[in-house]
């Protein structure tokens, strides 16, 4: 029996791998889904408490889906409001960002409709300069937080011979 020859690629090789071709499809057939005309919707006015009691009720669902990073991403900072369609929220790395954009469309839609305002764009940055509202955990944390407020600590701490570590 002699192998077929084929003068002319047919190009309908069926493989069990992901091609090029099929990725930028998919890729282009998710943008215009997400291109919808929100024009002809709501386009009520929001308050900032309005804002935040959606934006928790977001991040609870995010937590019950089992995205647990996502929650805390979200919950971490209150988001604001720019102008009346404009919401940022700061994010304290890229990869705080990358979730976030893995989930885009979900989290536009629920704030859209949380809020019954279709023209909301969401906006998130990193943030430049960390704030010291850091969690402190344990003991010595605390100890050295404090003692950067007061050097008088560490003196106050080997005259009596003190124990930080809790």
């Amino acid at each position: 029996m002699e192998p077929q020859k084929t003068t002319v690629p047919l190009g309908n090789l069926n493989t069990q791998h992901v091609s090029i071709k099929q990725i930028l499809k998919k890729s282009t057939e998710v943008q215009t889904e997400s291109d919808t005309n929100y024009s002809n919707r709501e386009q009520l006015s929001f308050s900032l408490d309005q804002l935040k009691m959606v934006w928790k009720q977001l991040a609870f669902k995010m937590k019950e889906k089992g995205l647990e990073n996502l929650f805390f991403t979200l919950n971490k900072r209150d988001p604001r409001i720019v102008n009346d369609i404009e919401i940022y929220h700061d994010c304290d790395n890229q990869v705080q960002i990358d979730i976030i954009q893995t989930n885009l469309s979900e989290i536009t839609e629920f704030i859209r409709e949380g809020l019954k305002n279709y023209s909301v764009q969401l906006n998130f940055q990193v943030i430049e300069s960390q704030e010291e509202n850091t969690k402190l955990l344990s003991g010595k944390d605390k100890f050295l937080a404090l003692s950067k407020k007061n050097a008088n600590l560490f003196s106050l701490q080997k005259t009596f011979n003190l124990d930080i570590d809790l």
